[in-house]
């Protein structure tokens, strides 16, 4: 598969982003004068402008390498939004984007660390580990910044999880009474297409869980709520037919890049 490329910093993008949603909705008029509205989802689009400055001939070239292979704005590629979060469904568990294994129960509306009851709670009623997980359609190979709360009414072991087909790494996270926010931020040596994000449960034990988050960077961004739509755009497209690179001296190339997606086809 064919990915907009990651900067050498871990980060997908630079600073300043901009992002603009456009939707549209269908207006039909009838003879008895009301009047029916419908969105039109098929128009639903989204872009994005990036600005990228001082960056290395390598990283420009990855650039320009994915331009040339997808012909300017004919064919698509998937996109890593550095302004989302890749997990859909952040707040509901029972959604199927969720692999939920069969002995670990959960229930909504637990207090979470925002002030809401929008926390789940997890209980293992297995007699080894359980796990919850969720696949990102992402390279493994990427830099990714996993982050979750977490707490329990107990002090446990917990371990959030990050694995590809050919390679895994996780982190133990020590959960308290007190809401936490776990971060688990790796690079897997692994080329595969697709990664999964997941915490595993220990026998018997009993977790709130609140906002897991995946980015494509490797620090933890303020937690976006996501319902269906992740931050992964997989039918992204450059807008432009050509790229235009300023360059100030050796490994020092600016530019700007406009992509967009088609909602309706993500």
């Amino acid at each position: 598969m064919l990915y907009f490329p990651q900067l050498s910093s871990g980060a997908i993008s630079q600073y300043p982003i901009v992002k603009h949603n456009v939707t549209r909705t269908v207006s039909n008029q009838l003879e008895d004068g009301s009047t029916i509205r419908m969105s039109d989802v098929a128009a639903s689009q989204a872009s994005w402008e990036l600005a990228f400055s001082g960056l290395s001939a390598a990283e420009w070239n990855s650039i320009e390498q994915l331009f040339e292979t997808v012909q300017g704005g004919l064919a698509t590629f998937t996109f890593l939004d550095p302004a989302g979060n890749l997990l859909s469904w952040s707040e509901d568990y029972s959604q199927a984007a969720w692999t939920v294994d069969p002995l670990l129960v959960h229930s909504a509306g637990a207090q979470d660390p925002l002030g809401g009851t929008s926390a789940a709670r997890f209980i293992n009623t297995a007699q080894a580990s359980q796990q919850i997980v969720q696949h990102v359609s992402g390279p493994a190979s990427y830099q990714y910044c996993f982050s979750v709360y977490l707490r329990s009414d107990a002090h446990q072991i917990v371990s959030m999880v990050q694995s590809s087909s050919s390679g895994a790494t996780q982190r133990a996270c020590a959960v308290t009474p007190q809401w936490i926010r776990f971060v688990l931020s790796a690079r897997l040596r692994a080329n595969d297409d697709g990664v999964a994000f997941g915490i595993s449960l220990p026998p018997g034990s009993s977790v709130d869980v609140f906002g897991p988050q995946v980015e494509a960077q490797p620090a933890a961004g303020r937690y976006k709520k996501t319902v269906d739509r992740p931050g992964a755009y997989t039918n992204c497209r450059f807008a432009d037919d050509s790229l235009t690179v300023s360059t100030q001296g050796p490994n020092q190339n600016s530019g700007t890049v406009r992509l967009v997606s088609n909602l309706a086809a993500t």
